[in-house]
């Protein structure tokens, strides 16, 4: 192995020990169901229901079934973190049936983060919001469609579920 080689090979350590630093000092696991004090700027939710929730039949996407879905998800995100949640940017980025994904932005921060949301009995709920790996356990309840949730962590199993 040449000099160069070495150097480089050093260089990535150094950048790999640092950002395992960095990550195991800025995102701890916090135990099922419980929302988790994020970095600047993003929000997590978990929402547990307190019974298996069964999505609604109606699944109109106009645009007042758009407007109820970002007045649902603001809501829950006020109701999960407070009234500052409420000056979140929040879109929408695709609705399939009774589910819907998007994201959310804080004006006054740097990032922001992704939800997921469900119609359960004929209103929008909010059920995840955050960054990263999303809690199969927070998830499973409402059944999401693949094609908005083709993956979750296992948190029993320590593993990512592809779906």
């Amino acid at each position: 192995m040449n000099g160069k080689s070495l150097v480089i090979g050093l260089v990535l350590l150094i950048l790999g020990v640092g950002a395992g630093y960095y990550f195991a000092t800025n995102y701890k696991v916090t135990p099922k169901g419980q929302a988790t004090t994020a970095p600047t700027g993003v929000v997590e939710v978990v929402a547990t229901p307190t019974s298996t929730p069964t999505p609604s039949a109606s699944s109109g996407q106009g645009v007042d079934e758009k407007a109820a879905l970002l007045v649902a998800v603001k809501a829950g995100l006020v109701a999960e973190h407070g009234p500052t949640a409420s000056s979140m940017n929040v879109t929408v980025s695709k609705i399939q049936g009774n589910f819907a994904s998007g994201g959310a932005v804080d004006p006054n921060s740097v990032g922001g983060a992704m939800w997921l949301a469900a119609k359960v009995n004929g209103k929008w709920v909010l059920v995840w919001d955050g960054n990263g790996t999303i809690p199969c356990e927070t998830t499973d309840p409402y059944n999401f469609p693949v094609s908005l949730l083709p993956e979750c962590w296992n948190e029993a199993t320590g593993k990512i579920v592809v779906r």
